[in-house]
């Protein structure tokens, strides 16, 4: 009983303040509440985000809670006879960020996370025990200088397409190293280096892949008054990895832009990165490319129309000395769909969506994406980088058309519901693999504080 009050207190918690704290942020560790600091009483959960800790410290405490419920009944496109499931996902976070000065900031954020009744197996990122998901040291040297040491997310822009935190399936993406960090101005660069986690389903077990390494330079800055432009190398080193029957060492080395901003109704985004190195002997000619564009109608529900085409290279002739096939490194997940049903490698695909929000805190979508093969002698890829089995059995090129509905409601700061549905019509190559339409569905319930 006296749980159940505790969780309704916290769930109103929010509302009840008489000015509402700022929106909670992908990154947890980018928030800060040294608002609080002058703030006249604290009320709702600010005691929470403000203890006072001296003349210039303070701790922050936080955390999360969130549930997820899938049913698909043809994973991976039913190959292999894969079945229909029906299961639930549990996410538990807990943080504390602790501010000695304003030279020296702890974070640390601890994770529980379990899989429900799933029928396969679980999946790399459904199951762990209690582990450390984030944990870094930030030192402020000097004014617009930060480097951060340790267990840390990564994310550079708002799209996430190559680099993500990965927030729809169930474990979020961490690395362990170093970012340094300069930002002045608009202008903000990052250089780092560091190891992707290995998750391991013990507790406090999880550690860096030594096998691979991603490094690079991320820089950002405004163009103009409503637009930004980021350029970056991004690289990735992998040991004993495989592309098709070939394995080997990776050593692919990117680079790109993007550009994003907004005129007047019509919002716009292009991206582009080449990548190049080696793999098992081979040269990697790599590429990939988005451009998109959206327009926003002054009516009620606030409707905007957008349209956009990704291509990911694939690889036509295996036997040529060059791999082709484009790697998205870290990619976020739910950029097609929670389904997880296409990746971007080999990918070239058509999507057309029309949005509203009925209300502020309500928001609704539907889409449709046709995807196909960039080269037809290449896999057929799900999400991140996994070839579909028996996708070489044909060189046809369609993979899937997709009707997806989502709808998420921001039910109070703390609560927020998201929906998804998807239709996926197989196409030829899926056909010719083994695979069927695939019927998927999502609901998330998501508390965080």
């Amino acid at each position: 009983m006296r749980a159940a009050v505790l969780a309704a207190a916290l769930l109103t918690a929010g509302a009840a303040q008489a000015a509402e704290p700022p929106a909670f942020k992908l990154v947890r560790s980018d928030e800060d509440y040294a608002y609080l600091k002058s703030a006249p009483n604290l009320t709702g959960l600010d005691p929470l985000r403000y203890i006072p800790l001296g003349e210039n410290g303070h701790l922050t405490l936080g955390g999360e809670a969130r549930v997820r419920l899938d049913t698909i009944d043809a994973p991976r496109f039913g190959v292999g006879g894969a079945q229909a499931d029906t299961f639930a996902l549990f996410r538990g976070l807990v943080s504390a960020d602790l501010h000695l000065n304003s030279a020296v900031r702890v974070y640390g954020e601890l994770g529980l996370h379990r899989d429900i009744g799933k029928g396969e197996a679980p999946a790399i990122t459904d199951r762990d025990g209690l582990d450390a998901q984030v944990l870094f040291v930030d030192l402020t040297p000097a004014q617009h200088w930060r480097l951060r040491l340790g267990r840390q997310e990564l994310s550079f822009n708002p799209t996430q397409r190559f680099v993500s935190v990965r927030e729809g399936p169930n474990i979020r993406q961490s690395f362990d190293g170093a970012r340094l960090t300069y930002s002045d101005k608009g202008l903000k660069v990052d250089a780092f280096y560091t190891h992707p986690i290995a998750l391991e389903p013990g507790g406090f077990n999880d550690s860096h892949n030594a096998s691979q390494a991603f490094w690079g330079v991320y820089a950002t800055a405004p163009v103009g008054r409503a637009a930004s432009l980021d350029v970056y190398s991004l690289n990735l080193d992998r040991d004993r990895v495989r592309f098709g029957a070939v394995t080997g060492d990776e050593r692919r080395r990117g680079v790109g832009a993007r550009l994003a901003g907004k005129t007047g109704a019509v919002d716009y985004e292009v991206e582009g990165m080449v990548q190049r190195g080696h793999f098992a002997g081979q040269d990697i000619r790599a590429w990939a490319g988005s451009a998109g564009v959206g327009y926003s109608f002054t009516a009620p529900w606030k409707p905007r129309l957008s349209v956009r085409r990704d291509i990911g290279s694939g690889d036509n002739d295996p036997a040529d000395g060059q791999l082709k096939t484009f790697n998205p490194l870290f990619p976020k997940g739910a950029y097609f769909s929670e389904a997880g049903l296409v990746g971007w490698s080999n990918l070239s695909a058509w999507r057309i969506a029309l949005g509203a929000a009925p209300t502020k805190s309500v928001s609704v979508e539907v889409s449709h994406t046709d995807r196909r093969r960039q080269a037809g002698r290449d896999a057929i890829y799900l999400q991140p980088l996994a070839a579909l089995a028996g996708g070489g059995a044909s060189t046809a090129k369609a993979v899937s058309k997709d009707w997806q509905a989502d709808l998420g409601w921001q039910f109070s700061r703390n609560v927020k519901l998201s929906l998804e549905a998807v239709h996926a019509e197989a196409g030829g190559a899926v056909k010719a693999a083994g695979g069927r339409d695939v019927d998927f569905a999502m609901a998330i319930v998501q508390f965080r504080f």
